[in-house]
């Protein structure tokens, strides 16, 4: 028999029980018998794939797990084959185990040839077989099963995506396409397209626009910096007034201000500072001190207060001269 009239026979007998089944005839092509065909280039290694797939694979009633299971019918197990391998001829065997029924159904001849269900690639390889049905109208068909059809079954998933369009569940692959891309052209044309300025506005006004946000920017940060700093100088000057801090110290206290986070610190050093300066008078600001002198009382409860020792406070007033 030649492969491209495939039929592959259980062999069986009136009262004998087949133990071996061919799954494929010799490659490289696999014809069915309704025209199509696949190819098979290696059948070592589709042996070996479904091997690996499963280890025990069913055998059923005209394809009941694949037209039935699905509805939620009965697809009971009429046999089952492993051990699947390759002749030296390129066909693919297997042994197979039957259930009573099965045996009961091969043996009296009720069917007389395997149909297997196969995987492929989008190149139409075979890549597996899946598993098998016994069958009296056998074909290859390796989109789903492999039984005879005149057209290649639509998907399943097909009539949802044709309801989804709007389309009749009788409607063909191109039409669906058609609607589809109708669709996404819609959704093109409702996206929002971006707004050329130049269009509206000479590009001298534009630029001459650029240029005053860019001044009034700087303005605002230069405003913004002049604040802070009155700010800090009112807080430090406050507590000069308070005597809570000596008036040479003044400068080394706005240093401590670089950021609004440490002026916010010192207002609550000061707050929680009690007057230490005496009523009589201090060195202005920026009086130079002798070197290396002891830190008043005012001047240690600050330092203390900022987190120095002594001597880190003498040192940080030395490098403010």
């Amino acid at each position: 028999m030649e492969s491209g009239s495939l039929f592959l026979p259980l062999e069986n007998k009136q009262g004998e029980i087949p133990k071996r089944v061919q799954l494929l005839p010799p490659g490289p092509v696999i014809k069915g018998r309704d025209g199509r065909a696949w190819i098979m280039r290696d059948a070592g290694t589709v042996a070996e794939a479904s091997n690996a797939w499963l280890p025990n694979h069913s055998i059923d009633e005209n394809h009941a797990v694949d037209l039935k299971a699905p509805r939620g019918e009965s697809s009971p197990a009429f046999g089952w084959f492993s051990n699947i391998r390759a002749e030296t001829n390129g066909s693919v065997w297997a042994d197979a185990e039957w259930t009573p029924e099965g045996a009961e159904a091969v043996s009296a001849l009720k069917y007389r040839y395997l149909s297997p269900v196969l995987l492929h690639n989008a190149a139409g390889e075979i890549t597996v077989i899946a598993r098998a049905a016994l069958s009296n109208n056998p074909n290859i068909d390796l989109e789903s099963l492999n039984s005879q059809m005149p057209e290649p079954a639509k998907e399943k998933h097909m009539d949802k995506i044709l309801a989804a369009l709007g389309l009749p569940a009788a409607a063909t692959e191109d039409e669906a396409v058609a609607a589809i891309a109708g669709l996404t052209t819609s959704l093109n044309a409702a996206k929002p397209q971006a707004v050329d300025l130049a269009a509206y506005a000479p590009r001298t006004d534009l630029a001459a626009m650029e240029a005053r946000a860019v001044k009034a920017e700087t303005e605002l940060t230069a405003l913004n910096a002049a604040k802070f700093k009155a700010e800090a100088e009112g807080v430090i000057g406050q507590a000069v007034k308070d005597r809570k801090i000596a008036p040479a110290s003044r400068d080394q206290y706005l240093s401590l201000c670089a950021t609004e986070e440490q002026l916010e610190n010192l207002k609550k050093v000061f707050a929680a500072s009690p007057a230490v300066i005496g009523e009589g008078a201090q060195a202005p600001a920026g009086t130079p001190p002798g070197t290396q002198a002891a830190l008043n009382a005012a001047e240690l409860e600050t330092a203390r207060a900022a987190g120095y020792t002594e001597e880190e406070w003498k040192k940080l007033k030395e490098a403010r001269k």
